[in-house]
């Protein structure tokens, strides 16, 4: 199958004014969002901060900590530096101005959040939201998006955007991978009525849901046209809590809940390579997931997040990799804190641990013998 690299090298000598943004150039911009450019742009949309993406490539490969910096903190790591790499050098990308960049991560309020913004000639600019890393601050925010009205980084990714409407000229594009695409429906959601109007799509690639009650909001009404959703055919993430049931399933040559890796997203010259629906498997998790927790009040779920994540917190780990290295320790500590809970909460703490960790060890990556 041929992926978004591919991609890269069949339309990379083609600019955007003669051939238009597409969903696979929003979901390449979007997996660009994981890029560590910190220290290296500007976190101001002032346009004099921004520069090229070829001369913001030259600066991250050239730096003197770009062995750490590659290290992207996620199973991406190494196609990410190589994407950018290759896209920073190409006609298509290698002349958007990239900058705006904002990198927080805050284990006291569990926030794990970043943004870049890409802003083409073409007369359009895309806000790039990152989606979980690989630490497990970044997991909690996640499960708190379908406990909580609003999280931290969902606050700032819609400050983020409002500062993008008021600074920069032109059709606003947004979108985000994994997390990244529940920000920016968020976001776009809840951005001003006349920033909204220069809204032209929202991209959610394999984003976690909401509670319930946002996609009834007049919030979300006003701009679900413009959402495209797309899934793999092995769903989990983008499966998690409520979410609308229109989206495209995108073939993908990942084996298991590897699918969620968007180099292994199936694409064509100009849009991805569509399936008639999600496989069995995948409905038959999300179902699983989401009918335990949603059988929760949400007192208990409350609970339930807080158990979950002080127990990975008691392992040392800051990341779901380093997790793995200590994965028996972590479920001893999850029997013995579990004991006191209700049995409701206690046992969907005890899937929810045994999931993370078995999506770590599935996830992390071959040891040299």
């Amino acid at each position: 199958m041929a992926n978004i690299l591919d991609y890269v090298f069949w339309r990379g000598d083609l600019d955007f004014k003669r051939c238009e943004f597409n969903e696979v150039d929003a979901l390449i911009l979007s997996t660009l969002g994981y890029s560590r450019f910190y220290d290296l742009l500007s976190p101001e949309f002032k346009r004099k901060n921004f520069m090229t993406l070829h001369d913001a490539e030259a600066l991250f490969s050239s730096s003197a900590d770009f062995v750490e910096r590659s290290q992207i903190c996620s199973p991406l790591s190494r196609e990410v530096v190589g994407l950018l790499q290759t896209a920073a050098h190409s006609e298509r990308y290698g002349s958007l101005l990239v900058g705006a960049h904002v990198d927080v991560l805050d284990t006291v309020q569990a926030e794990q959040f970043s943004a870049t913004t890409f802003i083409s000639d073409a007369g359009w600019s895309f806000i790039s939201f990152r989606g979980t890393d690989d630490t497990i601050v970044g997991w909690k925010e996640d499960f708190e998006m379908g406990v909580k009205d609003v999280v931290p980084s969902q606050r700032d990714a819609l400050e983020y955007l409002e500062n993008a409407a008021k600074n920069l000229k032109g059709i606003l594009y947004v979108g985000g991978h994994s997390k990244g695409g529940n920000l920016a429906i968020y976001a776009a959601s809840h951005l001003s009525y006349d920033a909204k109007k220069r809204i032209g799509a929202v991209f959610n690639n394999d984003g976690p849901g909401f509670k319930k009650d946002f996609f009834v909001s007049g919030a979300y009404r006003t701009i679900r046209d413009r959402v495209h959703s797309f899934v793999p055919e092995l769903s989990v993430v983008g499966m998690l809590f409520d979410h609308d049931e229109r989206f495209t399933t995108v073939a993908s040559d990942g084996k298991g809940i590897m699918q969620h890796d968007p180099f292994s997203w199936s694409v064509g010259p100009e849009c991805f390579e569509e399936l008639p629906e999600t496989c069995a498997q995948s409905k038959f998790l999300g179902a699983t997931i989401n009918g335990w927790f949603n059988e929760l009040t949400m007192e208990q779920k409350a609970q339930f997040v807080e158990t979950v994540f002080g127990i990975l917190a008691q392992s040392d780990a800051t990341t779901n990799t380093e997790l793995t290295e200590n994965w028996w320790n972590s479920v001893t500590k999850m029997v013995k804190a579990a004991a006191s809970l209700d049995s409701k909460t206690r046992e969907a703490v005890k899937k929810t641990v045994q999931l993370l960790i078995k999506s770590a060890r599935n996830n992390a990556p071959e040891r040299k013998k």
